[in-house]
């Protein structure tokens, strides 16, 4: 069967009749009702008459309110006159002022008779509109609380890539988008005219990139009409250094044409890995990581904050800036967190004047455990939730320099602990991301995000909890975790909320090292046991077009070699099993949960359940291909050395009590792999409920029937491979004893 990619089809902005529960207001409260209209001023803009029928789609399809949109030549007076309305000032006056810069910022005012929204701009205008929808589905009725409150966004931007489909950007996943409080979208840009969702690209910066046609200012154009920005994350080649005779023209060529094609793009995502340019940094090999030698020890430009990267930054801003001197060239420190401080530190000292700074929240992190020992977040990770001392590090200077500040913080809800879920639902790690992400703001200056990378965004039980924290006059976090399981689960919001404790629990157990993040966490169930396959003999199913088809961006085989650093292996074994446990008991309560329920809600809790059952199942197969490594390693070194002393707890962590033959350890991995297999099917029937399991935008579908039936071969050609290779073994210790 192919993958099924019914969730873009089956999301919807209004869910049809949420707010129709029969409950009176209370005197601090009212309610909306056919006696209402909508009033917005003669000649609003596009975004702002947009919002006024969003809300009256929301009152139809929602609460089964219908009422009418009416514009006015004098809002002033509208105002005062007073009756039943839900008033929409697009522009802040004398009289309603909105006391704040941002152009997501609102004042709302909720009165007896009269719902009144002023934005700072119509995009503020547009955010008070979401914003007491949001209220009313919290209610399950048309009702709001009275009272009045500046709301501000605490970051901006908040871009976005997306998670319907790579680079591409219908309607309704733009309208998601805003109603979640974003305000810009990110997309790949290869050449002046094609971004990197479509087939193989003739001249692509990393090989096998596709190319795909974009009407840039299109995009940017439709993205203007619900309120959002575009960002370019560039893919531009970068192959001739400023200092070089045509440099300009070079680069005008391409980030100037681009620009040109498209004055509106707000501006570039510059990373080192994307980046590269041939730096005269002693540091470095000199040469793009495409062209880098075999064997070559040093880094390549990208991967060192190189001492010219201000003058490849100062000229390409040279070229944008002449067609839109408002452009924004924000270059990301991804890449070079190993690097020293003080080299990472003077790249920022020396960027051009108004670059701004963008640094991951989360990687390079080092811990300790409770028996000394330490580990690295190698990448995108919620097992803890910073910031790092890297971000410190990076934001500290970007503060003493005036350099503005944004952050990749991956609050969209989805980071590499695992690559088929479509978000993580431990929303008390992401609370502490919150919180630190607060904290940084009034340290450091942190004003905008990067919420994702090309995994993207899709909506969840997160986007109002992070929309929420991201809110000047939102509430606390916890009470707002509070309100949306009551609003999901009802009567069973408790057993929902201990499901979530459970996760929490687990998450921060991961080792979010590199041998698994681009391994079984990535590919989820569909990652491969294998024998002596080698990478160039897997074909995973994928679609042609995907960016990374087929396990693009995993590591196979397993490349943990154990026997080099036993207590490394059994570090992470231990932990694994932890994570494991936590989401096994995690899952019973929130299918429980589920199960309490009937209807619409039943269907939407189980599709909930569906998540975190697929991330149960990775971590499973985490665990799984842990134990068979571990067991193929010491097979493979049985005859050599099965006596080694420092082995025996590998031994003793797969549960034999003394060091086991070649024999035992064969039967063990037949063991393991036919545990694997039954735990494929389980994940199956989670992918089953919920389209979105499984599915990834830059690889496409990763976990899906065709995958999971690719690897269920792989691992039964696997066991013959082993169970040949254990008769020849066996044969030869005959011969050789005769």
């Amino acid at each position: 069967m192919a993958p099924c990619y019914d969730f873009r089809y089956k999301t919807v902005l209004h869910e049809k009749g949420c707010c129709t529960a029969r409950r009176r207001a209370g005197t601090d409260e009212i309610k909306i009702d056919s006696r209402f209209e909508i009033v917005l001023p003669k000649g609003a803009s596009r975004l702002s008459v947009y919002a006024a029928r969003d809300l009256c789609a929301f009152f139809a399809d929602c609460a089964g309110v219908y009422l009418r949109v009416r514009y006015s030549a004098d809002m002033e007076r509208e105002r005062r006159r007073g009756g039943y309305k839900i008033l929409l000032f697009d522009a802040p006056s004398a009289a309603l002022p909105v006391d704040s810069a941002q152009k997501g910022a609102f004042f709302l005012r909720i009165e007896e008779k009269s719902v009144l929204i002023v934005g700072r701009t119509d995009r503020g205008l547009a955010q008070g509109v979401y914003h007491i929808e949001d209220c009313m589905k919290l209610y399950s009725a048309p009702i709001l609380q009275k009272g009045e409150a500046l709301h501000a966004p605490l970051f901006s931007p908040r871009m976005t890539h997306s998670g319907f489909e790579l680079d591409t950007f219908s309607d309704l996943f733009l309208q998601l988008a805003a109603h979640a409080g974003m305000d810009a979208i990110l997309v790949y840009a290869g050449h002046a005219d094609s971004n990197l969702h479509g087939f193989s690209d003739p001249d692509p910066l990393w090989p096998d990139s596709k190319m795909g046609l974009c009407d840039f200012a299109d995009l940017c154009e439709r993205a203007e009409g619900y309120g959002m920005d575009v960002y370019i994350y560039s893919h531009l080649k970068c192959d001739i250094h400023p200092d070089a005779a045509g440099a300009r023209e070079y680069y005008d060529a391409s980030f100037g044409a681009l620009m040109r094609s498209a004055p509106k793009i707000k501006g570039f995502i510059l990373v080192g890995e994307t980046f590269e340019f041939p730096s005269k940094d002693p540091h470095t090999c000199g040469v793009r990581f495409q062209k880098k030698a075999p064997g070559e020890p040093l880094p390549s430009p990208g991967w060192y904050p190189c001492f010219d990267y201000p003058q490849l930054l100062f000229l390409v801003g040279s070229v944008v800036h002449a067609v839109n001197p408002e452009a924004e060239l924000v270059f990301w420190s991804y890449n070079w967190g190993w690097a020293p401080k003080e080299a990472r530190q003077a790249i920022i000292r020396a960027l051009p004047r108004g670059t701004t700074l963008l640094v991951t929240f989360d990687m390079w992190e080092e811990f300790t455990d409770a028996l000394g020992r330490r580990a690295c977040i190698d990448d995108y990770s919620i097992s803890i939730t910073g910031p790092s001392s890297i971000f410190c590090d990076e934001a500290e200077e970007a503060k003493r320099c005036g350099v503005k500040l944004y952050a990749m913080t991956n609050t969209g809800g989805r980071t590499w602990d695992c690559g088929i879920a479509p978000y993580l639902p431990v929303p008390g790690q992401w609370i502490g991301r919150y919180e630190g992400m607060r904290r940084c703001a009034e340290q450091y200056g942190l004003c905008g995000v990067m919420e994702n990378h090309h995994y993207g965004w899709t909506p969840s039980f997160l986007t109002l909890l992070a929309k929420n924290a991201f809110d000047s006059a939102g509430i606390k976090d916890r009470e707002m975790l509070r309100r949306i399981a009551a609003h999901e689960f009802g009567a069973a919001a408790p057993t929902a909320l201990s499901a979530y404790e459970c996760f929490d629990r687990g998450i921060r157990s991961i080792v979010a090292a590199e041998v698994d993040q681009y391994g079984p966490l990535r590919a989820g169930p569909a990652y491969p046991f294998l024998f002596d396959q080698t990478a160039s003999q897997i074909q995973y199913p994928a679609p042609r077009y995907a960016w990374h088809p087929g396990g693009g961006i995993w590591f196979f085989p397993y490349p943990d070699t154990v026997l080099d650093d036993p207590k490394g292996s059994l570090f992470r074994l231990e932990r694994m099993r932890a994570v494991r446990a936590e989401f096994e008991r995690g899952q019973a309560h929130l299918e429980e949960a589920a199960h309490a329920l009937r209807g619409a809600k039943r269907q939407a809790a189980l599709q909930q359940a569906a998540v975190s059952g697929a991330l149960l199942c990775t971590f499973a197969t985490a665990q799984n291909i842990m134990c068979f490594n571990i067991a193929l390693r010491l097979w493979r070194a049985a005859e050599a050395a099965p006596q080694q002393p420092e082995f025996a707890p590998l031994y003793e962590a797969l549960g034999f009590s003394a060091p086991a033959g070649d024999a035992a350890l064969a039967a063990y991995m037949k063991e393991i792999a036919h545990a694997e297999s039954r735990n494929v099917k389980r994940a199956l029937r989670y992918a089953q409920a919920n389209s979105l399991v499984g599915y990834e935008p830059s690889m496409e579908y990763v976990f899906c029937e065709s995958t999971a039936a690719y690897k269920e071969a792989l691992t039964k050609q696997s066991l013959r491979r082993l169970a040949a290779a254990q008769r020849r073994r066996e044969a030869a210790r005959r011969a050789k004893n005769k």
